[in-house]
């Protein structure tokens, strides 16, 4: 009896997380769109929206007019009383946090440039930050706060290990750090993987249970969701998809091995090279918008050859998984469309079974500003498959 009623109270808790998540990501709007989503009977879906309507998490917002007979659905909307999350990002460059709704709209928020003269103060800016949310923002309650953060990491431990150029730092308990500061539950991942389950939740993915996120930035990296999850290892060391080979005798990469995909596509190469080729000192973001529609002879090839080496680092990924969705996110979402079609062109004339599959190469929506917010997906993600563990709403 008492495993029957801990398997009732599982059951619940995945009932309330699946239809927060339809809620939330928009997916569904009405109690008649849940009770058909999830398959549960329309009492059990009424019952479960009329505790989130009493915990004042949902509210009732306009009567549906769909032209049927019968009595119209009533709009499901989430509260601006319902429960918060926070979101801390970690990267080589830059620091943030956010404080988001269930959403993931960001309410507020701020980031800061980390730095070889500031590396050391680290800890002590992102609490000032979050100190600051907490105080201004004492009247919400916080469900959690999720971590993002460059690797290599140990998910498990919740500590960055020992990443290159990192100003010297290793070996950073950041979960221990934080949790030992603030009584709320610290959730810690890499900044790839709450990328990715961003876009799974709310973006380009959301209607995706199979797909690979690279984000294409100063850095180059991924993550995948397969059938409707998250891939994780045993270690809890993410991959690099960065730092796979395209060339063994490339350059030199900033990890220090040769030919990685990072090497070849990275915003800061394909900036230095279109500086390189027009004189002018342009943002990775101004060469995309200047040259959206056409381009000359000389800036064309530097965005081509960018396109073919993206275009062999995913024809790897789809030989290797046989996924055949790749959304392309961080200031890669910036690159011009005729060049994405272009890689996914030589993708699917490339890889193998390729009259049997075809890939797509899908843009997302999210810009790079986002990514702190996206960090306070590893709080969602427990939330919206009903796992107990440190999230109760």
């Amino acid at each position: 009896m008492e495993t029957a009623g801990r398997n009732n109270i599982t059951l619940k808790h995945q009932n309330r997380g699946l239809i927060l998540r339809l809620l939330c990501s928009g997916k569904c709007t009405s109690r008649i769109e849940i009770a058909r989503e999830t398959g549960l009977s329309k009492m059990a879906a009424t019952n479960i929206i009329n505790e989130f309507v009493q915990e004042g998490i949902v509210v009732e917002g306009k009567v549906q007019r769909d032209g049927k007979k019968g009595r119209s659905p009533v709009t499901l909307e989430l509260s601006d009383s319902a429960p918060k999350v926070i979101g801390i990002h970690i990267n080589r460059w830059k620091c943030g946090v956010s404080l988001c709704n269930l959403k993931l709209n960001i309410i507020d928020g701020a980031r800061f440039s980390l730095t070889e003269e500031n590396h050391d103060r680290m800890f002590e800016m992102i609490f000032e930050l979050l100190d600051g949310l907490l105080e201004k923002y004492k009247n919400e309650r916080i469900l959690g706060i999720g971590i993002g953060a460059l690797n290599p990491v140990n998910l498990k431990k919740g500590e960055i290990l020992d990443p290159h150029n990192f100003y010297g730092m290793k070996n950073i308990r950041v979960r221990d750090i934080v949790q030992e500061r603030y009584d709320l539950p610290v959730l810690f991942e890499h900044e790839y993987d709450c990328a990715a389950l961003t876009e799974y939740y709310f973006g380009e993915g959301k209607d995706l249970s199979d797909f690979f996120f690279i984000g294409i930035s100063r850095e180059v990296g991924g993550a995948a969701i397969l059938n409707g999850s998250l891939v994780r290892n045993e270690t809890g060391i993410p991959s690099e998809i960065g730092h796979t080979g395209i060339c063994y005798n490339g350059p030199v990469c900033s990890c220090g091995r040769h030919g990685c995909l990072e090497s070849y596509i990275s915003t800061l190469k394909i900036r230095e090279k279109l500086r390189n080729v027009t004189g002018e000192d342009l943002s990775f973001e101004e060469f995309c918008k200047r040259y959206e529609y056409e381009a000359p002879p000389d800036v064309d090839s530097v965005f081509r050859e960018m396109a073919i080496m993206l275009a062999y680092g995913i024809t790897n990924l789809v030989n290797l998984s046989g996924t055949v969705n790749y959304i392309i996110g961080h200031e890669g979402c910036l690159i011009p469309d005729r060049y994405l079609r272009d890689c996914e062109d030589m993708v699917n004339e490339k890889m193998m079974f390729r009259n049997h599959r075809k890939v797509r190469i899908i843009k997302s929506k999210l810009h790079d500003e986002v990514l702190s917010s996206s960090c306070a997906c590893a709080v969602l993600e427990k939330l919206f498959t009903g796992e107990p563990e440190g999230v109760v709403f």
